[in-house]
């Protein structure tokens, strides 16, 4: 559990909340979303007459994950302590921190991401990732991560959760979750656990629909409780709820399915009472699918408040008429409130936020240097970034001994693209892969029109034979909505590569560990997670035996050995 509250922290908390008029309470239970500001973000005027008319109590900012990190270290921290001048009450700064700060902030440093962390299954390394989140988040003006996910892989056709989890087995989710989450908070950035109920069981996506974690009350205690109270045990200050339904919590769903985020039983029962949760719960965004299903504007903002969530993320401005109504009406309860407002003013005492000084700066926060932290510490950050781009490239499969390449005698390749899906989407790392090939004095091929019985089989008919044949995988997070796999024209080349008679793919994926799944002819498959800046060029160098395959991995991926239910589910053992 976390350390309790110093004498000075807890007053300064009641201090705060008694001189609060019930609109500056309903502020801090919203955050706010900087990137959606209705004027330009750094007009002082502006942002003073905003937060006198919408006094909220944190905002969002640097780019989503399901984005590309955006601006500068400097620029946020320049802007965050502005809006600490300007704020009655002291701002938190959430953000998307989920592989490392550099996920959020272009200049600041990424790391691979969950899974390959998952991959590497080092505990020491799982709390340095959190620790130099922590400290590369806060200089930029960060306080608070949304992260670590705690979600579990448990179907292979999840659309959404695919790389930015800890695998599948809850043991080694919980192990490693709570390292990066200690990493973070004793470095001053307070963690959120998420998808409160556990993503990653249904096949859909909840930006799209409510999914449904259907497991049975047993099989979720084994798995995603088994993670979450691991993660309440160790102190992690708030957990985010999901627009996902539990069955078993909540019995007969009737015409909708009861998502988390507007149940009582999920939020308050289970989360708090029975598995004894005392941080803040805060909502996943609510302009996602899987929550506007559930009714009117006002009855989805009521029931989500009610629930037991203390921070609604990204309601918009008209929550506080809804909210100072409600109020009135005796719909939501004052008592209620308050028990919210203290909780998330608890979390800002914990995190300092009673020191700022008058300009709004932060005195724990470390020094930027030219948009970084400085030298030997952001040296330090970007050398466990390559130590895990380097550990994690996982040899999933290799039959026939195809890896490593011998370099001799390699010399004409073929690249099947299978990345067509995410055209237009300017993810230009995908060509480094071909550009390093290249680089080495090879001569490379490449496939990229799939009609199924045209160019491959007509180049080995006009004679051409290739020492090798690749077929790297990329799609990034929500590069094709509601799935994972390769669709399309990325299917088509799949079906391209099984009429050629002379060649032995080998399959590299920086996107879902399931290859297989749609590829089980493969004869060699490696997992390299993701497209970060060094594990492009550390799994060439691992194809052609200059560095060895040290990841396993972290979820079962072969459809061949039995390990995967084809439906989709794990078969569950107790």
């Amino acid at each position: 559990m976390p350390r309790p509250l110093t004498r000075e922290e807890q007053e300064w908390v009641e201090r705060m909340l008694a001189s609060m008029s019930l609109r500056e309470k309903i502020g801090q239970t919203m955050q706010d979303h900087a990137g959606r500001l209705p004027f330009k973000g750094n007009d002082t005027e502006a942002l003073a007459a905003y937060l006198k008319t919408y006094p909220v109590g944190s905002f969002f900012i640097g780019g989503e994950v399901i984005q590309k990190a955006s601006g500068k270290a400097a620029e946020y921290r320049e802007w965050t302590e502005q809006l600490q001048r300007i704020s009655k009450y002291p701002l938190l700064f959430s953000g998307d921190l989920e592989f490392g700060a550099g996920s959020a902030v272009k200049s600041l440093t990424a790391f691979p991401p969950l899974l390959a962390l998952a991959a590497v299954d080092d505990e020491a390394l799982a709390y340095e990732y959190g620790k130099f989140t922590a400290l590369e988040g806060r200089a930029a003006g960060f306080t608070w991560a949304l992260a670590p996910g705690t979600d579990l892989l448990l179907n292979w056709m999840n659309p959404v959760i695919t790389t930015r989890c800890l695998g599948d087995d809850p043991k080694r989710a919980a192990r490693l979750a709570g390292a990066v989450m200690r990493g973070m908070q004793d470095h001053g950035l307070a963690a959120c656990a998420k998808h409160f109920p556990g993503d990653g069981v249904d096949y859909r996506d909840q930006h799209i629909v409510t999914t449904i974690n259907g497991l049975t009350e047993d099989e979720w205690v084994a798995t995603y409780g088994q993670v979450s109270q691991s993660m309440i045990d160790q102190g992690v200050l708030s957990y985010m709820t999901g627009h996902i339904a539990l069955p078993w919590m909540e019995g007969e769903q009737g015409e909708k399915p009861v998502p988390a985020t507007v149940s009582e039983r999920i939020t308050t029962e289970l989360l708090r009472e029975r598995m004894g949760f005392e941080g803040v719960v805060l909502s996943d965004a609510l302009d996602m699918g899987g929550f506007l299903a559930w009714g009117s504007y006002e009855k989805r903002m009521i029931d989500c408040f009610n629930c037991g969530t203390d921070v609604l993320l990204w309601p918009g401005v008209d929550y506080f008429g809804v909210m100072e109504r409600a109020v009135r009406e005796g719909t939501v309860r004052m008592e209620r409130l308050d028990a919210s407002v203290r909780r998330i003013l608890q979390l800002k005492a914990r995190l300092g936020m009673y020191g700022l000084d008058e300009e709004g700066r932060d005195p724990r926060a470390l020094s930027l240097l030219n948009d970084k932290l400085p030298p030997e510490l952001d040296l330090e950050a970007r050398g466990l970034s390559q130590s895990l781009a380097e550990r994690c490239i996982t040899l999933v499969r290799n039959r026939g001994h195809i890896l490593p390449l011998d370099p001799q005698t390699t010399r004409r390749v073929l690249v099947i693209l299978l990345n067509k899906v995410t055209e237009g989407r300017k993810y230009e790392r995908m060509n480094v892969f071909v550009d390093l090939l290249r680089a080495r004095g090879l001569q490379v091929d490449i496939l990229d029109e799939f009609e199924p019985l045209g160019t491959i089989r007509k180049w080995e008919l006009s004679g051409i034979r290739w020492d090798a044949a690749f077929a790297p995988y990329f799609l990034p997070l929500h590069g094709m909505m509601n799935t994972a796999r390769p669709v399309g024209e990325a299917a088509k080349a799949i079906w391209a590569m099984q009429h050629a008679e002379t060649i032995r793919p080998i399959g590299i994926s920086f996107a879902t560990p399931y290859l297989l799944q749609d590829m089980p002819f493969l004869d060699a498959l490696v997992n390299a997670y993701s497209l970060h800046e060094e594990t492009v060029e550390l799994t060439v160098k691992a194809l052609f035996g200059e560095l060895p395959f040290q990841g396993r991995s972290p979820v079962k991926t072969d459809p061949q050995g039995g390990s995967l239910d084809l439906r989709g589910m794990h078969h569950f053992e107790h």
